[in-house]
């Protein structure tokens, strides 16, 4: 009788695999070997994709379909809101990207606000289609206070995604559906929970949006500041950070920016957004909520508002003092200036490369080229001038 070590080869393999299960009431360990040639290759879609017109096809796609995509920031960035106004895209089916034109249903699992209070007005406000949002419960006989939870409640969600046409699941925030006797912070036991999620997502054909904090200190790279095990960066395909920073006239700015993008490009360019107040009408008085709205594409990325905020308070002050001159270097100069020229005058009042580029990202500065190679030769413009009109790097 062939041994459980051997390797099995011939074509009883799977009958002396049996035989040996029968004779020994013990499961034989083998390896299964499937070659490169009858691995289905499948091109990555995207479930929110901007892509604009003339560039090659989703070349900027933002989140994966049928995966792991984390939304993080700090408390009162308007994650949430984000989340909603997400799944509300997507029951409409007018979220750019592969679902286009396609109304699909949402799972929204949230553990931290009132669905009657801020949920479903949230909800309304982004014009969300109510009747394909899907509030989630658990039932069980032998826990009256049961909860969703990770990675035992796994099978259940993928079946309800498959029974109720789910596109999308929001689990807000994610590290609360882990169970609670898995330390978060252990990246294998934070894998064994999400891991399963991830494999569902991809026979179900749905996409998990988490929602994360960042703590509250540690490095400037977003991807460091996520809450819980080194382990989220590891799995996830997709990171979406948020963050806010003051402007030189006072007025407070929000910026998203696609962090990892594992599937898809790197350098997308990131966004300005707003958490705008609404009145959302019940049958018991007005309900007032905020929803999330996006803004234009933006230069500042949420790494380099990180870092500013990181920045000794001295550097901070000499950021804003070479934003002055800066501003004023180009505007007497047309608005705009050879990089090579700006960085010389910049070294002549004593001014480091590091705190001009910080400067020049501050001002949301469009990069121009013109030509290639050794002759390549950048230029700096401030935004909204006629000197602003060549291409943007």
């Amino acid at each position: 009788m062939t041994a459980a070590s051997d390797i099995l080869t011939d074509i009883g393999a799977e009958d002396a695999i049996a035989r040996h299960q029968q004779e020994n009431e013990t499961p034989v360990r083998r390896l299964l070997l499937t070659p490169a040639s009858q691995i289905r290759i499948r091109p990555v879609r995207w479930l929110w994709d901007t892509t604009p017109d003339g560039e090659p096809p989703t070349s900027h796609g933002r989140i994966p379909m049928n995966s792991l995509a984390i939304a993080a920031g700090g408390a009162g960035l308007g994650k949430s809101q984000y989340a909603v106004w997400l799944a509300a895209q997507v029951t409409r089916g007018t979220l750019p990207g592969e679902l286009s034109g396609t109304p699909r249903g949402v799972i929204y699992a949230a553990t931290e606000d009132s669905w009657t209070h801020t949920i479903a007005p949230r909800l309304v406000a982004a014009g969300a289609d109510l009747d394909r949002v899907y509030r989630v419960e658990v039932r069980d006989d032998c826990a009256p206070r049961a909860r969703l939870t990770l990675p035992v409640d796994t099978a259940l969600i993928g079946q309800a995604a498959e029974e109720y046409g789910i596109a999308l699941v929001v689990a807000d925030p994610l590290l609360s559906m882990i169970d609670r006797r898995i330390n978060d912070y252990r990246a294998a036991e934070v894998r064994e929970a999400l891991e399963p999620l991830v494999e569902a997502a991809d026979r179900y054909s749905f996409t998990i949006l988490g929602l994360a904090h960042f703590t509250k200190s540690g490095a400037a790279d977003p991807l460091n500041r996520v809450a819980g095990s080194g382990a989220f960066g590891q799995i996830v395909r997709s990171v979406i950070a948020f963050a806010d920073q003051q402007t030189d006239n006072g007025v407070a700015e929000r910026v998203m920016s696609v962090v990892k993008n594992n599937l898809g490009r790197l350098g997308l360019p990131s966004h300005t957004y707003a958490i705008e107040p609404v009145t959302v009408d019940t049958d018991e008085g007005p309900s007032y909520v905020s929803r999330f709205a996006l803004g234009e594409e933006t230069t500042t990325t949420v790494r380099e508002v990180m870092r500013e905020e990181a920045m000794p308070e001295p550097h901070k002050e000499e950021t804003n003092d070479t934003v002055k001159w800066l501003r004023g270097y180009l505007a007497d100069h047309g608005g705009a200036a050879d990089a090579a020229k700006v960085k010389s005058a910049a070294r002549q009042e004593d001014i480091s490369l590091s705190t001009l580029h910080r400067a020049r990202a501050r001002l949301k500065l469009l990069v121009q080229t013109r030509g290639f190679g050794p002759d390549k030769v950048s230029r700096w413009a401030l935004p909204g001038t006629t000197a602003a009109s060549g291409g943007k790097e």
